[in-house]
């Protein structure tokens, strides 16, 4: 497509919440981090934190792909600050604050990526003031 030479009308949306199509033979769970595989399609959260996986953000509710790649989808939460658990072998520190975090499990941070081996989360955002077991990851 040629680009325009005159005013076009351009759909949005705030991509807070956003759906995304489920590998076959998908089950994924809310509240745990969604991220897709190297194809783009969702990995069940069973399976999260490989190397080549990107995180999207959290699953906003269970959701299951009996079929196909991409006959069914789940719905993201994204563009916020999410409370996780922090890493007992691998914790992140007040002097982590605003670097980036990776992975470990479905509910999980780390401070290091393994040598190359986690998936990146997002930035830590903070303790929560509560549970300090737990931490805010930023992940847009």
């Amino acid at each position: 497509m040629p680009g325009s030479n005159t005013s076009i009308k351009t759909e949005y949306r705030d991509g807070i919440l956003i759906p995304v199509a489920l590998a076959a033979a998908t089950v994924v769970l809310m509240g745990t981090f969604a991220v897709v595989g190297a194809d783009g399609y969702a990995v069940a959260s069973a399976n999260v934190g490989a190397a080549d996986q990107t995180c999207i953000g959290i699953w906003e509710d269970d959701a299951e792909n009996l079929g196909a790649a991409g006959a069914a989808h789940g719905v993201v939460r994204r563009n916020k600050q999410f409370l996780v658990a922090n890493s007992a072998t691998d914790p992140v520190t007040q002097v982590d604050m605003g670097q980036l975090v990776y992975i470990q499990d479905n509910q999980t941070i780390a401070k290091t990526d393994n040598s190359g081996v986690l998936p990146v989360a997002g930035a830590f955002m903070g303790f929560d003031l509560e549970n300090p077991l737990y931490v805010w990851v930023e992940i847009v």
